[in-house]
This record gives C-alpha cells, sequence and structure tokens, in this order.
C-alpha cells in the first residue's frame, strides 16, 4: 500500500508559487523552449532558458479620487474607472454622503496582482502563455505550474491510502486538483501522462 500525507494550503497556486520565489514553467512563445515566470507582488516578468525571449508584465495601477467634503466635512474615497476622468489631474466629483460636488485631486498607486484569477485552461494569468508541462487526458487539460508542483501529483494520485496531515482542520493541496484527474476512471491515464511530462526536457532549437 502506498501511503501519501497532503500538505496544507495551496502551494502549487501560480500567485503562491511566485510569492515565495519559485518559478513558473510555461512554453516561450518563440521557440516553444521552457521560459520561466519569477517575479515580486508588484512586477513579473517571463524570461526563455533557450532563446532571445524575455518579457516584463506591463505596471498596473489603481485610480482614485479622496478628500474631505467641502460641504458635510466627510471624507471619501472613490476608485476611477472612467478614461475621461484617468485623463486630468484634477475632477471634479460629487460626495456620496451629501452629493455635493468637490474638485479633488486624481491619485495613481500601483495596484495589486493577488486579485488575478489562477491557471485557466493551461495558460497562466499573467502572460497567458501555455505552461510547458501540459498534456490532455479526455481531451482536458492535465498540468503542473513546475516539476515540484509535478512531482506532487504524481505522488498524490500513485498513492492507494491519501491522508490529511494529523490534526489539520483546513484545506489541503489536493483540493485545487481537478475533480476529473482523481477520478477512478482517469487516474491511470493521468499518472501515465504525468510520468511522460517528467520526462519531457528542454526544447533547444539552436543546435549543439
Amino acid at each position: 500500500m502506498q501511503r501519501f500525507v497532503d500538505e496544507l494550503g495551496y502551494p502549487y497556486s501560480f500567485c503562491y508559487v511566485l510569492r515565495q520565489g519559485g518559478q513558473v514553467a510555461v512554453k516561450c512563445p518563440y521557440c516553444r523552449g521552457l521560459a520561466y515566470i519569477y517575479g515580486t507582488e508588484c512586477l513579473k516578468e517571463v524570461r526563455c532558458t533557450n532563446c532571445f525571449y524575455h518579457e516584463k508584465e506591463k505596471e498596473q495601477f489603481r485610480h482614485t479620487a479622496s478628500s474631505v467634503c467641502g460641504t458635510c466635512e466627510r471624507w471619501f474615497n472613490k476608485e476611477l474607472h472612467d478614461d475621461k476622468q484617468l485623463a486630468h489631474k484634477h475632477i471634479h466629483i460629487p460626495c456620496p454622503h451629501c452629493g455635493a460636488v468637490n474638485q479633488v485631486a486624481v491619485k495613481q498607486k500601483a495596484g495589486s496582482w493577488m486579485y488575478r484569477t489562477d491557471i485557466q485552461d493551461g495558460k497562466d494569468p499573467v502572460f497567458h502563455l501555455e505552461l510547458y508541462y501540459l498534456d490532455y487526458v479526455r481531451g482536458k487539460p492535465v498540468w503542473a505550474v513546475n516539476r515540484e508542483h509535478l512531482n506532487y501529483l504524481q505522488s498524490y494520485l500513485s498513492a492507494t491510502l491519501r491522508e490529511k496531515p494529523v490534526g489539520a482542520m483546513k484545506r489541503t493541496a489536493s483540493y485545487s486538483v481537478p475533480k476529473y484527474m482523481k477520478e477512478a476512471k482517469n487516474r491511470d491515464a493521468v499518472v501515465k501522462i504525468l510520468r511522460k511530462l517528467q520526462q519531457k526536457a528542454p526544447v533547444n532549437t539552436q543546435g549543439g
């Protein structure tokens, strides 16, 4: 009997991997070789290990108008999305409390990337590149964000006995594994695909 003790939390989610200083393996859009996404909370980059490709994420900003109303003297803060408003340093905006119109400065602040969704259809949520470790079972994607995730999936799905850590009440890493990958009818095929992905070597188009 092969026993497997699961991991707590979401250690293989896109955001968590990058926050912990890890990398997400994707396919280079130019040579289809192995590229890595890495970065900080405010700036992410992708760089190919095989060719010249290197791209930085465009910085995201949040725009707000905040002030103390000149009429009711209550503070307000409103997030702005109208491009016409964002084109000005100051705008006229009604107070959300009393309706009085105030002239307020438009403030710009670097936005957070943590709100983004996780991997969708085998692509990352920032550069929308295909994951490097990606294949399909019955038309549905089987993927891993990096080799650590690939090894986790292989161990989890190959086990005959899966357990949570002793005393754990929180969700574990297996919670985010798609249901179709865990179904008995697909498990053998998924494990076979994972083994094939583990043998996958970086594409080298430069010869040598």
